[in-house]
């Protein structure tokens, strides 16, 4: 188990959020004010926010609900930055501390470190015309997914560039184990532990077919292309970013170990953030 020594902490609040906001000006105050550890505070949003969140800091707390702590994420893959969340969204399920419960866990990361646990990211190619038109690293999911005519999408699968299947479904997800529990379980995929170097593969409303979803090992790459006349798909990157693609656009997606760094502070549990969540079925011990 790792344990990461902080000085340094930057705070980032959603912006628009004025309770996150206002908490993280608290949290500040009592960091630099009790604590003297150096604090830098950003608002979050698509415009301000920028790959060198990570400088100078030994830990990223956000203030926000899970979309916000992805895209802080995804500005801090594998740069060695722990990320932690307070929770302000629906479900909070990248999120440990909560507004009513972060200051005796932080001030026990502070004197004894904080607990680092490393995770799983996607990376990706998208080639075009034989050259890499689009190529990036995602925290949770890559989607392909058809656009605004009601029709079923024609793709390609190949697994270690031997053909796999042809499928027509309504799309496909591609999640690594930390966005198990968002759009792909929604497919039926599987729920994995976040610590496994393996990641998903589900078809969205496979026509016709008994496509079950895959699972594999991070070596594995996964390649998806879009059939000939195909047209109106969309390739959106965890759930933030959208590009549209051609036909016979060739998407190849394989893992990255250790890439996303989780701070955890020893609340919650993966089994007991399941239950909270609503993702098994309430018992005693939930």
């Amino acid at each position: 188990m790792q344990r990461h020594k902080i000085t340094a902490v930057t705070l980032v609040a959603k912006a628009g959020l004025d309770v996150a906001e206002a908490k993280s000006i608290e949290v500040e105050e009592w960091l630099s004010g009790i604590r003297g550890i150096r604090v830098r505070r950003l608002l979050h949003s698509r415009e301000n926010i920028s790959d060198s969140l990570h400088r100078d800091t030994d830990l990223i707390l956000v203030f926000g609900g899970d979309g916000t702590v992805v895209s802080v994420c995804r500005h801090s893959l594998g740069t060695g930055v722990p990320v932690a969340g307070v929770n302000y969204g629906r479900i909070g399920f990248l999120a440990e501390l909560s507004p009513d419960n972060w200051q005796q866990p932080l001030e026990q990361a502070l004197r004894e470190g904080v607990v680092v646990r490393p995770r799983m990211s996607l990376q990706f190619h998208l080639h075009r015309d034989g050259e890499v038109a689009l190529k990036g690293e995602v925290v949770n999911d890559v989607v392909v997914t058809r656009g605004e005519v009601a029709r079923l999408a024609n793709l390609e699968l190949a697994v270690d560039s031997r053909p796999f299947v042809s499928l027509r479904s309504d799309g496909l997800i591609v999640a690594t184990p930390t966005g198990a529990s968002g759009y792909a379980c929604s497919a039926g995929g599987p729920l994995m532990r976040p610590k496994l170097n393996a990641y998903i593969v589900a078809a969205i409303c496979p026509y016709l077919s008994s496509f079950s979803p895959l699972v594999l090992t991070a070596d594995t790459v996964f390649s998806i292309q879009v059939a000939l006349g195909e047209k109106n798909l969309f390739l959106t990157l965890d759930g933030q970013e959208t590009y549209p693609l051609q036909e016979r656009d060739h998407l190849e997606v394989w893992g990255a170990p250790e890439r996303i760094l989780m701070a955890s502070f020893g609340i919650k549990s993966y089994f007991d953030r399941l239950c909270l969540a609503g993702f098994v079925q309430e018992s005693k011990n939930c």
